[in-house]
């Protein structure tokens, strides 16, 4: 009996003890610096996605939770901000927009890319979770069904993406597929009947670039029967988005420069305006004019696209809208204003941008 006791005891002691970051870093075979750099979201600093599935799933098991900072922000909630990347002014332009209407709520932000990778996006849900955000903000609807599959429910969530009416979640949204639609119209209208679209990535992880194609193929068949489509993508994977700043404009540069020996082309439809600025590169650059040899369209309507060099024309998305949006959205989830139980969806109607970049083809075309 006394053994057994004594044994017993060992065992509850043993599963007490407190799980410290070497316990964590041993078990994911990392240092406790780099542990405490991915628990904590460190800034400024990146990590391959093995080691961040590994320090989170090592800390889950050991049922590690990390202390508080002891800072003169600690009672100030915070909320966590996911993004593929920042260097395209679309999602820069959107988190902004969160930060000003964050800052006006009492709320700090975090910003957290990546890149587009599942494994990436699972992690930006264990660090809410495990540093106790009031809520999160996905300012792309990319990989939906896995992420919000193990999305906490006791955390506040809101998407911004493309019109779904399957996701139970809050969603600030814009109709990607009438979108394509009002480009294919535009380029008929001018009298178009063979366009390219440029994009990267093409699949069911990225629903928004494939509902923008659809949209632009579909309507443009309706209107001009006798007309083509081209469709040239390059597929981009989350290392060569994270090493390459410049990945949307070489695939708009590179995939144009494919198309320029088809002499039935005379426009280019871009996924977005990043992959634009390339389309519009590569077709000066083998010393045609725009719109006078090619038109060229694009989408989002960052701001780059207004200077008088680049003048093209895109299709609005209300970014800045679209981000405060979102956070009020979050706010009203975590202050109690909106029911648990109720999902918000905003839907905002697109609006074509008309510019110097789109005329009606050239003579012959």
């Amino acid at each position: 009996m006394t053994a057994e006791t004594s044994s017993k005891s060992r065992v509850r002691h043993t599963a007490a003890k407190k799980v410290t970051l070497a316990h964590v870093a041993k078990a994911a075979g990392v240092s406790q610096a780099t542990v405490s750099m991915v628990l904590n979201g460190r800034e400024g600093v990146s990590f391959a996605d093995e080691t961040i599935a590994a320090v989170f799933a090592a800390a889950e098991s050991l049922g590690y939770r990390g202390a508080r900072r002891a800072t003169g922000c600690a009672n100030v909630p915070s909320v966590l901000v996911v993004a593929p990347n920042v260097t395209n002014p679309y999602y820069s332009t959107v988190i902004q927009a969160m930060q000003q209407a964050a800052a006006l709520k009492g709320y700090a932000t975090s910003i957290y890319t990546t890149y587009r990778s599942l494994e990436s996006e699972l992690a930006a849900l264990r660090l809410a979770r495990n540093m106790g955000m009031a809520g999160i903000i996905f300012a792309m609807l990319a990989h939906p069904e896995e992420v919000l599959e193990k999305a906490d429910r006791k955390l506040p969530m809101v998407v911004i993406g493309d019109r779904r009416q399957d996701l139970n979640v809050d969603t600030v949204e814009l109709n990607n597929y009438d979108a394509g639609s009002l480009i294919a119209r535009h380029m008929h209208d001018l009298g178009h009947q063979h366009l390219a679209y440029i994009s990267t990535t093409l699949d069911q992880a990225n629903p928004i670039r494939m509902q923008r194609l659809q949209g632009l193929r579909d309507t443009f068949a309706q209107l001009c029967p006798q007309g083509s489509v081209l469709v040239k993508s390059r597929d981009i994977s989350p290392e060569t988005e994270l090493e390459n700043l410049q990945i949307e404009h070489i695939v708009g540069l590179e995939l144009t420069r494919k198309c320029l020996d088809d002499k039935k082309i005379t426009a280019f439809v871009a996924v977005n305006d990043m992959v634009a600025y390339g389309v519009i590169d590569a077709v000066r650059g083998a010393g045609f004019t725009i719109p006078g040899d090619y038109s060229v369209c694009g989408f989002d309507n960052i701001f780059p696209s207004g200077f008088a060099g680049v003048a093209l024309t895109t299709v609005e998305h209300y970014m800045r809208d679209k981000g405060r949006n979102a956070l009020e959205i979050l706010h009203n989830k975590i202050s109690g204003a909106a029911s648990d139980r109720n999902i918000t969806r905003v839907e905002y109607s697109h609006k074509l941008i008309t510019r110097t970049s789109t005329a009606a083809p050239r003579a012959g075309g």
